[in-house]
């Protein structure tokens, strides 16, 4: 029914210790041409994993996933292991779930005899080197398996494939604080903004990325924010109301400018028109002069 999919070196290295040697009667089995024992499993004997890495899944990818199953078959088997009344999902959730929504009763799989830590370890090498887990959802992965399974930065570059500097680059990401992960998930951040707040505490950073999403600051701008937090740690960085944003905005788009405004309590202030080059100031004047 199906043609195997080649996997990474990462994960043959894993899938060539354990591979399940026993037939439970449900299902019926095939030998692919690595030596793995494939069984076609019905679907309904299979639950998720409790571990696994990739909390995203979305339905335009998903129904894509599932056309592409119709029209030429399940090309890669899922891995899956013993659980008490079936089989848990290892790696290969995407495909099982698309099964699914297919109406299709049983799924290729390849059946391992692992143990939690190992489990663990297949599912996150499998989503990183395929590259299907954001950043924050593989910074927590990797996570489990530094501090739930005592494995080395250079352990965990190891087996998923990428360099150790990549490894502690994107562990670091964990001391973000939730706010900040949601927006950099969401796409309202880069992962610059990010970097430029992972050394200041929970509200500097929160304060800061605030800012950031409202008035769409820059990396650079983030970057200078964050440098004058750590230099005057005592100053309270006064957070922008959204009116003033949006009058920002307005002027900003009105002008074809870059527009600041700063208000005092007294209700006094001032307003910043910046511009990069005479051209550029001719063109602000010639927009008052309408």
């Amino acid at each position: 029914m199906t043609k195997r999919k080649a996997l990474g070196s990462g994960l043959e290295a894993l899938l060539s210790a354990k591979p399940e040697n026993k037939n439970t009667g449900i299902v019926s089995e095939n030998i692919d041409n690595a030596n793995h024992r494939i069984l076609s499993i019905p679907v309904d004997k299979i639950v998720r994993n409790k571990d696994q890495p990739r909390q995203l899944f979305f339905n335009e990818s998903l129904e894509s996933m599932a056309t592409s199953i119709k029209e030429n078959g399940q090309l890669a088997p899922i891995l899956v292991r013993k659980s008490k009344d079936g089989y848990e999902i290892i790696a290969g959730e995407r495909r099982w779930r698309a099964m699914q929504s297919i109406k299709e009763h049983s799924i290729d799989a390849i059946v391992m005899d692992v143990d939690d830590k190992e489990s663990a370890l297949i599912a996150i090498v499998e989503n990183v080197q395929r590259e299907q887990l954001n950043v924050i959802e593989e910074a927590e992965a990797l996570h489990k398996l530094h501090a739930e399974y005592n494995m080395t930065h250079d352990d965990i570059a190891k087996y998923t494939g990428k360099s150790r500097s990549h490894i502690t680059n994107i562990l670091r990401l964990n001391d973000l604080t939730q706010y900040v992960k949601s927006k950099l998930v969401d796409g309202s951040i880069e992962m610059g903004h990010a970097r430029a707040v992972l050394s200041l505490d929970m509200v500097k950073q929160e304060s800061i990325i605030k800012q950031a999403v409202l008035r769409k600051l820059s990396v650079r701008s983030v970057e200078s924010l964050a440098r004058n937090s750590r230099t005057a740690p005592n100053k309270k960085i006064k957070n922008i109301d959204k009116d003033t944003v949006s009058l920002e905005q307005e002027l900003s788009e009105h002008l074809a400018a870059n527009i600041k405004i700063t208000h005092k309590a007294d209700g006094a202030g001032k307003l910043e028109i910046k511009y990069k080059s005479l051209n550029e100031l001719q063109g602000i004047v010639s927009k008052f002069k309408k």
